[in-house]
């Protein structure tokens, strides 16, 4: 009996030592400093979050959010491309400083389906190689919406704010924005509703991007997180007849709103987009709709689409191979295009 009570708790400790150590970074790149846009006290947002990318210097702004998101779960880091759910007053970014900064930042939107935030595979890796071209970065981990549809991107907006205050100060003069799938949508909303100035990114890259919210290439996870499930809004029993056409006015309107294809004008920022034809999460009619409205309204963009790739290749180091979605030849001509684009910049 003592003998299989031990050899289960050595199976419990082994598993929870496998799981930990696939929640890891695979690489050991820190961020210089990570900034809490709400909490009031750091050490205690420290104590409430399961993240090993976490600065040694840590602030936070103590900021009044807009709007709740309404969630009371801790977060939790759930998978091994660093998926991050239910952030709420945790919400935050890390900045990592490049040795030899070249003027250029970009602020990052990891994917998730604005359920999670992958801030290892769509985040920290993407940091990496960007600081080795003297960018500076800043991963986003901002709060999930829950419904809330306007919670993600005052995020965003709070956080080029900050950004540009300190711009000087960190040697930047150009500050982008880039993102992927759910966090591509993210970025397509911070290059098409800013709010002022400060707020609208200098350009964009986006990375299997969500674009639109209508029509028969939707992606229904997506929509659903951000704007709340359809039998939300479909309930005829709670409301009145008025009540209900009332509602049903206002989902399409957010629809609509949210289908970022119709928020592109002559004033969004010069973008570089990537998909894969063979997308089976995201259509890459998605980024067809964006780049055709771009192209439209006169504003510089760049599409590269690749046959082969399926959703969520992210962007990966070459310690990564193994776990790599994208042939490596791909990756190489992708890695010297955005390369090129940013350098044109």
């Amino acid at each position: 009996m003592k003998r299989a009570l031990f050899t289960f708790l050595l199976t419990l400790c082994a598993a929870a030592a496998f799981a930990q150590a696939i929640f890891q970074p695979l690489i050991d790149l820190k961020p210089g400093k990570t900034i809490f846009l709400y909490a009031k006290d750091v050490n205690a947002a420290l104590a409430a979050i399961d993240d090993p990318v976490v600065a040694a210097s840590c602030e936070t702004l103590a900021l009044t959010p807009k709007e709740e998101c309404g969630i009371t779960n801790p977060e939790q880091m759930v998978g091994d491309l660093g998926q991050i759910t239910d952030i709420n007053s945790t919400a935050r970014f890390d900045i990592f400083f490049p040795a030899k900064p070249n003027g250029q930042m970009v602020v990052m939107c990891p994917g998730g389906g604005y359920a999670v935030v992958c801030t290892y595979g769509e985040g920290l890796y993407a940091a990496q190689w960007l600081l080795e071209r003297g960018i500076t970065v800043a991963v986003a981990k901002h709060r999930m919406p829950n419904g809330h549809w306007t919670v993600p991107l005052d995020d965003m907006q709070e956080i080029f704010r900050y950004c540009r205050a300190n711009a000087v100060l960190w040697g930047v003069n150009t500050i982008g924005v880039m993102g992927y799938s759910a966090g591509g949508h993210l970025a397509a909303s911070v290059s098409t509703l800013y709010v002022d100035a400060a707020t609208r990114p200098d350009f964009s890259i986006l990375f299997y991007p969500v674009i639109t919210f209508e029509g028969e290439h939707v992606e229904p996870g997506t929509r659903r997180n951000l704007l709340g499930f359809e039998d939300y809004w479909n309930d005829r029993r709670s409301y009145t007849a008025d009540e209900y056409i009332a509602r049903q006015k206002q989902y399409a309107a957010l629809k609509e709103h949210y289908s970022l294809e119709k928020r592109v004008d002559a004033n969004t920022p010069p973008t570089f987009i990537v998909h894969g034809q063979a997308d089976d999460v995201v259509p890459v009619q998605n980024s067809l709709m964006y780049y055709s409205r771009l192209v439209e309204c006169g504003v510089r963009s760049e599409l590269q689409i690749y046959d082969s790739p399926k959703h969520g290749f992210c962007f990966f180091g070459d310690e990564l191979r193994s776990h790599d979605w994208l042939n490596p030849e791909i990756r190489s001509s992708l890695n010297n295009s955005l390369e090129r684009w940013l350098q044109n910049l």
